[in-house]
């Protein structure tokens, strides 16, 4: 092979072998790997010594270059590129860093439930480390199969009840008619079918260590009042008794649905959801940690090949394509399909084109955002940059690497390279360095506006202006709003407003803690009157900071549009005046501009 001289400068080590395996040459610079090498005759002994898992035993023959994550026997995780080449076959290995996930151990004490290389699971693991030492009440949030039964466990594990019982139960599984005898247990004879000898219930059973409420959300209200009791005085009664058995446990909730919003709908109890939120945990779902599902489907295809007794491995463009897909199951979805594609698969080797006929095919509310269409006004080149722009940001943002940001984009990476330095680059010949910054972050807030006012629906829109004051038809708004407002973890505050007969600004819907009621005129300052007006002239606005009797603010006002395209409400996004001051010095570092 003509080009190993230049090939085998880009890796740490390598080897050209024959299409049978056996060694021809190897470079490297390194002296351990060079003594190892020469060991050996074949690519197959090599691999078997130094790596946890061999390529080329379930190497298929191939026209192109492939890639493949290695781990040796200590651990060390190498990337590994197969070059085809006449009758000879080029190994080129390349040695990557120590992940982040090995120094996050060092900095708390949870153990290795979770993969953990994201800020956002560091922010979680932290906090399941506090809420073992404190062993208080904690609740866990997020999505079905981000792992919150994971996170109890964890919590379990690395507290000072570590030594005591962990009992879970899962409060949607039970009949309503058995929830209170499984939860606090019974004597003989307290019910027709009660065993013989009562049961004692999970409370006491779990008393002095751990019980997981799984599910909470699901208790029926009657039920609600009683754990609630149990929370408040720590003592439980069995059924068909009057004796009470004090208890010493460490409450842990989780749920994947929304308890404030069911609190407010007269779902859950106020009191309870007080005493269960004393330490709140939300867990992200995998799309906001894209970077751990290189990691995870390395976990995953290593568990299920042990317990298949099989060889299976990803190639790198596999895996990039998996770490694009939504995964509305998170985590649990993942683990699922790798445990499908292990069993199913028929070669060793699963590449791009494998994977793909194993994935689900994407629900319809995956597509929805296929038929967005944008009514609102402007140069048709800002608007075109202007989009470009978010989508780059938002692209290099959910997954690090100009690489997958490109994939997903369908652009290639020498241009996602060229186009993203320009966005870094492109203010750069403005005088004062910060109306470059407050451009720029003007310019992304009109466009979180403009994607945020296209996900509002022009017919629940017209219907919601058309009855104010009738709930069948606010709700959906308000669900739409709170869908919006929850994604944009930046926003302060979010609403709605629109003009009555009068002309007054009415405040049509808005997030829960919005200081402003549902149905209320709102009286603003000139500054915020000026962006409200130009929404309603169908201009995008973005005002300066300005106070009020609430604080000092930035707000962004997008137009909204009924079924015949008429300007009927307004959208607006409050952003407080510690969060525009984080935001310029945060644009400051990333374009490297200096804040003046």
């Amino acid at each position: 092979m003509q080009q190993n001289a230049i090939l085998s400068q880009m890796f740490d080590f390598s080897v050209v072998c024959t299409i049978k395996g056996e060694i021809v040459q190897f470079f490297t610079s390194n002296s351990i790997y060079e003594e190892k090498i020469k060991l050996h005759t074949t690519i197959s002994s090599f691999e078997k010594e130094l790596f946890q898992n061999s390529i080329f035993t379930h190497y298929k023959i191939s026209t192109d270059k492939q890639s493949f994550l290695q781990k040796t026997w200590l651990n060390k995780r190498v990337l590994t590129y197969v070059i085809p080449s006449d009758d000879e076959l080029f190994f080129g290995y390349n040695i990557l860093e120590t992940d982040e996930i090995e120094n996050t151990k060092d900095t708390t004490s949870v153990k290795s439930a979770f993969i953990i290389k994201s800020n956002a699971m560091k922010k979680v693991a932290i906090q399941i480390d506090k809420a073992a030492k404190a062993g208080a009440t904690t609740l866990l949030l997020g999505e079905s199969g981000v792992g919150k039964e994971m996170a109890a466990r964890a919590i379990y594990d690395t507290g000072t009840r570590q030594d005591q019982p962990f009992v879970a139960i899962n409060c949607g599984a039970l009949p309503e008619t058995l929830i209170e005898s499984e939860l606090f247990g019974y004597i003989a004879g307290a019910f027709t079918g009660a065993h013989k000898d009562g049961k004692i219930g999970k409370f006491r059973e779990a008393n002095n260590g751990v019980l997981f409420l799984d599910e909470i959300a699901e208790l029926p209200l009657s039920m609600q009042v009683k754990l609630l009791r149990v929370l408040q005085e720590r003592v439980v009664t069995p059924i068909g008794s009057s004796k009470e058995f004090p208890i010493d446990v460490q409450i842990i909730a989780a749920t994947n649905q929304s308890l404030i919003n069911m609190v407010h709908d007269g779902k859950f109890r106020e009191d309870l959801y007080y005493r269960l939120n004393i330490i709140p945990i939300s867990i992200p779902p995998l799309r906001d940690r894209v970077s751990e599902i290189p990691e995870l489907i390395e976990h995953f295809t290593r568990f299920y090949n042990k317990k298949y007794a099989t060889t299976r491995q990803f190639t790198i463009e596999a895996i990039d394509f998996l770490c694009l897909q939504k995964w509305p199951g998170n985590v649990r979805e993942l683990e699922n399909f790798i445990e499908r594609m292990t069993i199913l698969a028929d070669d060793d080797i699963m590449t791009m084109q494998q994977t793909r006929l194993f994935l689900d095919p994407p629900s319809s509310h995956q597509q929805e955002d296929k038929n967005l269409i944008f009514k609102s006004l402007m140069p048709l080149q800002e608007a075109q940059e202007l989009i470009e722009e978010q989508l780059i940001l938002m692209a290099m943002k959910k997954y690090n690497s100009l690489k997958l940001a490109a994939n997903v984009l369908g652009i290639s990476q020498p241009t996602m390279s060229r186009k993203y330095k320009k966005i870094k680059d492109n203010a750069t010949n403005i005088f004062s360095t910060r109306t470059i910054l407050e451009n720029e972050l003007n310019k992304r807030l009109r466009s979180t506006a403009v994607v945020a006012s296209v996900t509002i629906s022009p017919k629940i829109l017209e219907d919601a202006v058309k009855n104010p004051k009738n709930p069948a038809f606010l709700q959906p708004l308000s669900d739409q709003l709170t869908q919006i407002y929850t994604r944009e973890d930046d926003v302060e505050w979010g609403f709605i407003f629109y003009k009555d007969a009068d002309n007054n600004i009415i405040n049509l819907t808005s997030s829960a803690d919005f200081v402003i009621p549902v149905g209320a005129i709102y009286y603003g300052s000139e500054i915020i009157n000026d962006t409200i007006s130009n929404a309603y002239e169908g201009v995008i606005s973005v005002s300066p900071i300005y106070e009020d009797e609430y604080g000092s603010w930035k707000t962004c006002c997008a137009p909204l549009y009924d079924t015949n395209g008429k300007i009927v409400a307004i959208l607006g996004f409050d952003y407080s005046k510690q969060y525009v001051k984080n935001a310029l010095v945060y644009l400051s570092t990333s374009l490297n501009i200096v804040l003046t």
